[in-house]
């Protein structure tokens, strides 16, 4: 099932994932094909499935370094570690997943797009993930509270960069006592990619 771009947004998705775009487009397929049909998300996403996911989970490329190995925590249908490893393949990713019939559909994606040189699947849960990611993503997975408690031996080695909607600074409020007694620093970040903000990052690290 094809997936149309819309005409607005062709621009930045030629700029975001150049002569991979092909790549991006048919993982909008699989998504809205069975990605929809396994239930891993809902049949109205299908018309929103560039700007609010893909593009989306764009929005954190600008902040991983070059050459970086990176762990998609709670992947899910693989937001935003497909997308990552599509534009960005001098990245290498990790897909991590607890659920079987996730695990599945990612292993399924990573198979069809030809990925398998720079992505791979591992069944774990946030607290069970014990890899030697460099930076660390996840999307829609906890508040900032619960992935402090998540992510907490992740954390230590690895900046978590976590895609939030306009309820952020919000988390971080409420946060704050878990901020303070884990000793972590969150900052919010709006980081701009082909000239638009695409979405709002919260990053947790040891340092400021």
């Amino acid at each position: 099932m094809d997936v149309p771009i819309p005409e607005h947004l062709r621009p930045l998705c030629d700029e975001v994932f150049g002569d991979r775009l092909p790549l991006a487009m048919a993982y909008a397929g699989l998504l809205a094909r069975e990605g929809i049909e396994w239930g891993l998300i809902g049949p109205r996403e299908r018309d929103r499935m560039w700007d609010r996911h893909i593009l989306n989970s764009m929005c954190v490329s600008g902040l991983i370094p070059r050459g970086c190995q990176v762990a998609d925590v709670g992947s899910g249908a693989g937001l935003p570690g497909i997308p990552l490893a599509i534009a960005r393949p001098d990245l290498r990713i990790e897909l991590v997943e607890p659920m079987r019939r996730r695990v599945d559909f990612l292993t399924m994606c990573v198979e069809r797009l030809g990925l398998e040189a720079t992505v791979s699947v591992v069944r774990a849960s946030a607290q069970e993930y014990v890899g030697t990611a460099s930076i660390v993503t996840c999307r829609a997975l906890a508040p900032v509270r619960e992935l402090i408690v998540m992510m907490d031996h992740v954390v230590k080695h690895a900046p978590v960069l976590a895609i939030k909607g306009q309820r952020a600074e919000l988390e971080i409020a409420a946060a704050g006592d878990q901020l303070i007694e884990s000793q972590l620093f969150a900052t919010v970040l709006r980081p701009e990619v082909g000239g638009e903000v695409l979405g709002t990052v919260v990053r947790l690290s040891r340092n400021a």
